[in-house]
């Protein structure tokens, strides 16, 4: 049901013969290597593009919409993407609010200039880099038809701002306006060339600072209005938006109207039909700080344009976090879009529409892996301008193409780019009618012969939309009343539940949904209600739903709000709940528990009772919450989205178990087995393997998965990861001896992953070292062994004599002998004085009685040297006591 029709401004350029198809703005260069094609009327994604700018650029095709170059302010581009002939070092700023803009030369349609800004930073006084207001000429016909650039950063003014515009003069050349300090500056460009003797503007309002200069200016696409953003960050953060007048025969601006300081304003843009004005900026709190970003619409015809200030759409914090508002720009289509750091453009889809009807759409165009930054590309705004107007693109109604000011017209051939229609694709009437045979997107051209210019072919983009089919039927939000009167019927409703219904039951699940109170306000589309939540004035109220794609193309829905009443169920119960691994609580548990009471009942939980009365919010097992909590809330729907009751319930968190994954090792080779189980007590066990006792037995390795369950019934799960490990081997027995203080080290084959424990008494005691000191001389059983796998063994002697003996007759140390000498049957001792003289050559299995040739020798120090089989020499002393 279409129930009311609205008027769509669209767009027929009629102006000065150098603009002739309209598509040298058809393409898009931008950001972070972003690109749209709009010839289709639909923006596409464009690949390949080399530009990184923070902030401005321009790009400019010829009239049937082929790219010739953009740039950044600092490098020019060609059509293939390389880097233009001489087209590097301008001395515009990829960082500067609107670095360059691409104006043709009148009369040579080959010459195009490049007029760049200057950037803030340039002006600090320490540095003084400024570069002032330049142009620079990219003549077309050279290399090959990919253009050069010949004059290159021809200055204008020495200082200026970051803000430029254009637009057509009435004698059909251009205008390129910039702004410093407290003046415009307008340049005219002829087909002789730039007029380097500016017309001024003053006014009252003066820029002191060069940190002030940043944000935009544009002059409306009928070249009548200017408007000029100020983003002020010193000494502190503010905005100021003015609008203009501009005299397109003279250059001159004036009539300055103040329209507010209620943003850090940045960007400006007009609708085609040069009647609206948006800006967009960053909202200023009360203590000067930046908060989130506003999109504003005035009307520029109003008496007090001021006073016409609506709020079309506010960013939410989450949304966006930059530190600039954002450039807005009028593209080919006529659709307004605005850049924020991102993957997405949002745009406004009708601008020439007042209040909720220029239909602003968030995030509307998707720039796939490509970002856009704070600008957008800068144009002639000539190239937009309305003169015409159609009407009731609907599909299915006659389409009217309205030409307002037939003056020197003589003729126009109409093609509207249907051939489904037959002989009606055309008419030679000035302002004629047509039926769309389908829905899309048109690309009308009209070929408008005049009194006084050559005759020329422009485009106008129209999109026939159709009107929503939704199901026919009175929707019926239940809610509850929880209320401090919960008996009076008035409660919050959550309106995103009627949204959801109806775009589950129409043939457009993307449509846009508004509430109103009442028909006529649904039919106007006025007093929308704001937000989701809305409070009835009644029980029953009925309210009304408009649905479109098109704000012109909708469908009127109602939608009934029935509260319950009596539906608060206060402390319902008390609930143990199991705490879960990912710091929330099992809420699967408490809907299981409720559901036993309210039987075909959806269950829902929340953390507060405002969040389930709103159904918003809503818990989950894998949300996490604060376990100290002690009371949930939860919503009772026997419908969708129904609610037919709320309570509260007192929480008892469970801990679960708490134990880590094991590691554990399959040893022993072929046929090995180990077991599988935890040091911990539990109520109960259920393996990966189906088996349900405490431990298993496992011969395969892998991981083996136990969920174990405590006696609340919480439970956790426990991985077993088992690694097969190569026998345990020793690789060698480091032995040092013969010393004051002997040691044993003993080396393994390889690392092992497993605790490695070491004896070396036979395994009667076990170290985690491998390292063994203060050893005797003697021999050593060692035993190397892994808990709960296998185990090596070896011997290792571990030499030395004793320090001193006493030849005194009562058979204790009266002899002197090498210690386990039988394991040392062909070693040699040779036995010296404190002289060096030779005593005795004795077999190392012999003792030494402390004589010589029979006689006993005087106490003292005696001197050794011990020659063992292996041809190893071990030297010492010892004492002879008496």
């Amino acid at each position: 049901m279409k129930e009311k029709t609205l008027k769509l401004f669209c767009i027929l350029l009629f102006f000065c013969s150098i603009i002739n198809a309209q598509r040298e703005t058809a393409n898009w260069f931008f950001g972070i290597n972003a690109g749209l094609d709009f010839n289709s009327g639909t923006p596409t994604l464009l690949g390949n593009s080399q530009v990184n700018t923070l902030e401005g650029c321009s790009t400019i095709s010829d009239e049937n919409g082929s790219l010739l170059f953009y740039t950044d302010g600092v490098t020019v581009w060609n059509r293939l993407h390389e880097i233009m002939s001489n087209g590097t070092d301008l001395i515009g700023s990829f960082s500067s609010t609107q670095s360059s803009i691409i104006v043709p030369s009148p009369g040579n349609p080959t010459i195009y200039y490049i007029f760049t800004t200057d950037v803030v930073d340039a002006y600090d006084p320490v540095t003084n880099t400024s570069n002032g207001f330049n142009y620079t000429i990219v003549d077309m016909t050279l290399d090959g038809g990919m253009g050069a650039v010949t004059d290159k950063n021809v200055n204008l003014m020495p200082n200026t701002s970051e803000k430029v515009s254009s637009a057509l003069s009435t004698d059909g050349n251009f205008w390129v306006v910039t702004h410093y300090e407290n003046s415009f500056y307008a340049f005219k460009v002829t087909g002789a060339g730039v007029d380097t003797v500016p017309v001024i503007s003053q006014t009252s309002f003066t820029v002191s600072s060069y940190r002030n200069t940043r944000g935009n200016m544009k002059i409306s696409p009928n070249g009548e209005k200017l408007a000029i953003a100020h983003a002020f960050f010193f000494p502190e953060q503010k905005g100021y938006l003015y609008l203009y007048d501009f005299n397109k025969e003279t250059g001159v601006v004036q009539n300055s109207d103040f329209l507010g300081e209620s943003l850090t304003y940045y960007g400006v843009e007009f609708s085609s039909n040069s009647s609206k004005l948006y800006a967009s900026g960053k909202l200023l709190s009360t203590d000067n700080s930046i908060s989130n970003i506003q999109l504003q619409q005035f009307d520029v015809d109003a008496v007090s344009v001021s006073n016409t200030r609506y709020v079309v759409y506010n960013y939410e914090q989450s949304q966006v976090a930059p530190s600039l508002g954002g450039s807005l720009q009028i593209g080919f289509n006529k659709r307004i879009y605005h850049s924020l750091p991102g993957s997405t453009l949002s745009s406004i889809n009708s601008p020439n529409l007042s209040g909720p009807d220029c239909n602003f759409q968030f995030n509307s165009v998707n720039l796939g892996t490509n970002f856009a930054r704070f600008g957008l590309p800068s144009y002639v705004q000539s190239y937009f301008e309305s003169i015409a107007t159609i009407e009731n693109q609907c599909f299915g109604d006659t389409t009217t193409f309205t030409v307002d000011d037939t003056t020197d017209i003589v003729s126009i051939n109409w093609n509207f780019d249907d051939p489904a229609s037959g002989a009606n694709n055309t008419s030679t009437q000035i302002s004629p009618s047509h039926v769309f045979t389908n829905t899309g997107v048109y690309i009308v051209t009209a070929e408008v012969a005049f009194t006084n210019e050559p005759n020329r072919t422009f485009n106008e983009v129209v999109v026939i939309d159709e009107v929503p089919e939704v199901l026919n039927v009175q929707y019926t939000i239940q809610q509850c009343d929880v209320d401090s009167n919960p008996n009076d019927g008035i409660t919050i409703f959550n309106l995103e539940v009627a949204t959801n219904f109806i775009r589950a039951n129409t043939t457009s699940p993307d449509v846009q949904v508004s509430f109103y109170e009442n028909l006529n306000d649904a039919e106007l589309n006025q007093h929308i209600i704001n937000g989701p939540f809305y409070t009835n004035s009644v029980n029953e109220q009925i309210i009304y739903a408009r649905v479109f794609d098109n704000p012109a193309c909708f469908t009127i829905r109602t939608v009934r709000l029935k509260a319950t009443v009596g539906g608060y169920l206060d402390q319902y119960t008390s609930i143990d709940v199991c705490e879960l691994d990912t710091n929330g609580i099992a809420i699967s548990q408490i809907v299981a528990e409720l559901s036993e009471d309210f039987l075909g009942a959806s269950i829902a939980i929340y953390l507060s009772d405002n969040d389930a009365l709103l159904a918003q919010n809503q818990l989950s097992d894998t949300v996490q919450i604060n376990t100290s909590i002690e009371q949930l809330f939860f919503r009772v729907s026997y419908g969708a989205e129904d609610c037919s009751a709320i309570g509260n319930v007192s929480i008892n968190v469970i801990a679960q178990p708490q134990v880590d994954d094991q590691e554990v090792f399959l040893c022993g080779g072929d046929g090995a087995a180990v077991l599988l189980e935890l040091e911990e007590n539990f109520a109960g066990y259920t393996w990966s393997t189906n088996e349900t006792t405490p431990m298993i037995s496992v011969t395969e390795t892998g991981t083996y998965y136990v969920v174990v369950t405590n006696g609340a019934g919480c439970e956790t799960e426990v991985a077993f990861v088992v690694t097969e490990v190569s026998p345990i081997e020793i690789d060698n027995i480091e032995v040092s001896d013969f010393q004051d203080r002997n040691s044993i080290k003993i080396n393994l084959v390889g690392a092992s992953a497993q605790e490695v424990l070491y004896s070396i008494n036979g395994g009667a005691t076990f170290y985690e070292s491998n390292e063994f000191t203060n050893l005797f001389p003697g021999v050593y059983d060692i035993v190397v062994k892994r808990e709960n796998c296998d185990s090596t063994s070896g011997v290792v002697l571990v030499g030395g004599f004793p320090k001193f003996f006493t030849p005194n007759g009562d058979n204790i140390n009266d002899t002197w002998s090498l210690i386990g000498k039988e394991f040392y049957p062909n070693a040699i001792i040779e036995l010296y004085d404190r002289y060096g003289k030779n005593l005795d050559y004795i077999k190392a299995d012999r003792e030494w009685d402390g004589t010589y040739r029979g006689s006993p020798l005087p106490a003292g120090d005696y001197w050794y040297k011990l020659t063992l089989e292996n041809g190893r020499t071990i030297t010492g002393n010892v004492t002879l006591k008496r």
